[in-house]
């Protein structure tokens, strides 16, 4: 997806490399579409960034009838990968790669867009189910940064158990009791998204890697640990040196814990375009604005708007 047209100042993202104390934030919300509010977890003024993690939307969940229009038209971006994974619903991204791929619930869509790349995002055929899920976006460390861009589908991605709790990883390894599970999905640096859910209330340990910084984002109900609540829309920030965590888990509850090694230096972020470079951002927004051909042409867009 995209940012606002609003959001063009240069944001400065870099981790708390220090942080070890557990902190709160509540999602900010955004109107992106008439009928789309999303809730922005990153970046926010108190978290600009977790790990490579630089960007998370929450959005829906939007009835069908109100996203048969759902229309985000073609639009850029420059050293990052996105992550779009659905509850439910389904969407349609198309990009200047030319691929053309429809995404459900339990798929993964991942796009890697290097040195530059545009896409646009439309609801697929006729939808029955609301539209609802996550957007994530990990900023790629300045040496892959002008890799070439490419996009990648996954059928699906690992499922296993952790206590009570369904397991979803969606990015990296996640090792527990001799075992170990890893996701298919392409990374460029030391990074994990997983997500948990479970119908009942209960108590789980997360492994964790006391070299990477950690955030929960809870998606629905509630969670509790290091003597701290955190609801619905809310994230709690972890640091990192930490190797494992007791969480308490409410009826109903879905959340995205999400994890990576800090980078060594902040990057910025300017629109959809992110770099460590200043100068590399501007550059962008300059190349997009002139119709340069390191952003392709979407062939197969047609406006949902118009119809």
């Amino acid at each position: 997806m995209t940012r606002s047209a609003q959001e063009t100042t240069i944001e400065t993202c870099e981790s708390e490399h220090l942080q070890h104390d557990a902190r709160v934030h509540s999602s900010l919300q955004r109107q992106l579409t008439p009928q789309l509010l999303i809730h922005r977890i990153l970046p926010q003024r108190a978290i600009r960034m977790i790990g490579p993690w630089c960007f998370l939307d929450h959005f829906g969940p939007v009835a069908p009838v109100d996203y048969r229009k759902f229309d985000i038209p073609p639009h850029p971006h420059i050293g990052l990968q996105t992550i779009t994974w659905l509850f439910s619903g389904q969407l349609l991204h198309q990009d200047s790669l030319g691929y053309e791929q429809p995404l459900r619930s339990g798929q993964l869509n991942l796009m890697t867009a290097g040195r530059g790349i545009s896409h646009a995002e439309v609801a697929d055929h006729n939808p029955d189910q609301p539209l609802h899920g996550l957007q994530l976006w990990c900023a790629l460390p300045p040496e892959h940064e002008q890799t070439e861009p490419r996009f990648d589908h996954y059928q699906q991605v690992p499922k296993f158990s952790i206590g009570d709790c369904t397991a979803t990883l969606i990015i990296g390894s996640y090792a527990a009791n001799d075992r170990r599970w890893t996701s298919p999905a392409l990374s460029f640096s030391p990074a994990l998204a997983l997500m948990l859910s479970t119908p009942r209330v209960t108590a789980i340990e997360v492994h964790l890697d006391r070299d990477f910084e950690y955030g929960i984002y809870v998606v629905r109900g509630q969670i509790e640990l290091l003597d701290k609540t955190v609801r619905a829309h809310q994230l709690i920030s972890l640091g990192s040196s930490r190797r494992h965590l007791v969480i308490e888990v409410s009826a109903d509850t879905e959340i995205l814990v999400v994890g990576g090694e800090a980078f060594e230096q902040p990057v910025k972020m300017w629109w959809n375009f992110v770099s460590a470079s200043q100068q590399r951002v501007e550059q962008a927004q300059s190349d997009w604005d002139a119709g340069h051909e390191r952003f392709g042409q979407v062939s197969h867009y047609t406006s949902k708007k118009a119809t």
